[in-house]
């Protein structure tokens, strides 16, 4: 089981942030995700599961190119 304590959340939130999210877009999503990989119990963790997160300048542009 993947334990959501305090500091594994804050770790995640600055690891999101360095992706250029801001502090409370990046606590919703690293709750998210240790929600996520508790439920999935597939043995990746959540670092791995943080990579596959886009920086936001990316999912910007992505985003705009699908409003399209």
């Amino acid at each position: 089981m993947k334990r959501r304590t305090y500091n594994n959340v804050l770790k995640a939130v600055r690891l999101i942030q360095k992706k250029g999210y801001e502090k409370k877009e990046s606590l919703e999503m690293a709750i998210k995700i240790f929600d996520e990989m508790e439920l999935l119990n597939n043995g990746m963790s959540i670092e791995w599961r943080i990579n596959q997160i886009v920086d936001k300048e990316t999912w910007k542009r992505e985003a705009e190119l699908y409003k399209s």
